[in-house]
């Protein structure tokens, strides 16, 4: 598998194209193009596309069918969104200062090898740091029945982690937001939620009381509060503000 080919052809649009655009900013607005495509939510574009962004994303979308078409012709995934991402996307500073080292391929699928979904083959399976949503695109390939939550902080990431979802075939969501804090809900997408009956991927957008990973962190917040409000109370009369108290590790 020749990834760096894989990756040339993708460039080669970018680069007849690079007086117009700079190159992040079309590949953010060619995510955004898949996505409205398979939008049936029917809402009305924030950021219509102008002749040339449609065009340049026409040209990525089928050189990225053509692409995935071949390498998952014997099944398996590939994300070579991922692979674009960082060796042409984003820059050594934004890597640098946020991290961004997306974990290789066949680390991803040795990491799914050596861990099992649980007795239930149908449970969620959660990223909180998703990049490009690939560590999902492995465990959905061991274990296809599974609903795939991803989530982080870089938008570009989630638009990628869409992207993969709709062309792997994935029953799942995407949210654009802060795992650390679980009020931090900017975006959300539902993804090929009608797909098992209907062979047709789509995207929704997603509110956040709809979304599980949303819904999952709100209540780990309120486990979190009430276990601390009964410890409160017991820390207090078990020390006295005017006395020394001696801690043993075992008492």
């Amino acid at each position: 598998m020749n990834r760096a080919k894989d990756i040339k052809r993708l460039e080669a649009i970018f680069e007849r194209e690079s007086c117009r655009f700079d190159r992040s900013t079309m590949f953010e607005r060619f995510l955004e193009f898949v996505i409205a495509g398979f939008d049936i939510s029917g809402r009305k574009l924030d950021r219509p596309f102008s002749k040339d962004e449609a065009r340049i994303s026409m040209s990525l979308l089928q050189e990225w069918l053509l692409i995935m078409q071949e390498r998952t012709r014997n099944g398996g995934w590939y994300d070579i969104l991922g692979e674009l991402y960082m060796n042409s996307i984003a820059s050594n500073g934004k890597k640098s200062c946020t991290g961004q080292f997306f974990t290789p391929m066949h680390i991803c699928d040795f990491m799914v090898n050596i861990t099992e979904p649980g007795e239930n083959s149908r449970e969620a399976v959660m990223d909180s740091c998703c990049g490009s949503g690939r560590m999902l695109l492995a465990s959905h390939s061991c274990h296809p029945g599974c609903y795939c939550c991803g989530q982080d902080l870089d938008r570009l990431c989630c638009l990628m982690a869409v992207c993969n979802f709709l062309v792997h075939g994935i029953n799942g969501e995407v949210v654009w937001g802060n795992s650390l804090n679980p009020l931090d809900y900017r975006e959300g997408w539902r993804i090929n939620e009608t797909l098992g009956y209907t062979g047709i991927p789509t995207v929704t957008p997603m509110v956040n009381h709809d979304s599980r990973i949303y819904r999952s962190g709100i209540m780990s917040m309120e486990v979190k509060q009430n276990a601390d409000e009964k410890v409160a109370p017991q820390t207090k009369s078990s020390i006295r503000s005017n006395e020394c108290v001696q801690l043993s590790l075992f008492e």
